[in-house]
């Protein structure tokens, strides 16, 4: 997107998403700030900024609650999520004008040199071991639980129209359509 220009899409990962975006409302690169702000409140409290029980009770989460924030984070830390995490995005850190540079003089990156970071000059704190094959990189919850495939629903695939798949380099030969497929 241009500097000034807006759009209404509603897209993006629920716990992601910024309130203007939940709100409808049209939106600029403020919202990338805000995702910021959950990702990084993420790494730092070890918890989301928001929940529900379901979608729908998370954007509301999203939308009227506010942020708490764990005693074991500094100042500085806490100063920066409060920022990105501001709901008017016009009075969101990074949302203004001059974004980008009141996000890189903000005291919680006081200690980062960005030239040395754009230069690539900065090692990782950490470095995962390349070509894991066997998911070392993983949390074993996740690769020691057994693969199960999402069933599908038989009557959401029969309303699918496959005209629109027409073209495609593949199509699978042991689909066979539903007389319940919409024609």
């Amino acid at each position: 997107m241009f500097e000034g220009d807006t759009t209404r899409t509603f897209c993006g990962t629920p716990d992601y998403i910024a309130p203007e975006i939940v709100a409808y409302q049209p939106y600029n690169k403020a919202v990338d700030w805000w995702s910021y702000g959950v990702l990084l409140y993420e790494m730092l409290a070890g918890q989301p900024p928001f929940d529900g029980i379901d979608e729908e009770e998370l954007f509301q989460s999203i939308m009227e609650q506010s942020v708490s924030y764990p005693k074991s984070l500094s100042r500085e830390a806490v100063a920066i999520c409060k920022g990105l995490l501001t709901k008017h995005p016009a009075k969101r850190l990074g949302g203004g004008e001059d974004g980008e540079r009141d996000i890189r003089e903000h005291l919680f990156f006081r200690w980062l040199d960005w030239d040395r970071l754009e230069r690539l000059e900065i090692p990782p704190p950490f470095k995962p071991r390349a070509g894991g094959r066997k998911g070392e990189n993983f949390d074993q919850f996740f690769t020691g639980a057994p693969a199960v495939l999402t069933p599908s629903d038989p009557d959401v695939l029969a309303a699918i129209n496959q005209e629109d798949f027409e073209g495609f380099s593949y199509q699978n030969p042991d689909y066979a359509p539903s007389p319940l497929t919409a024609v």
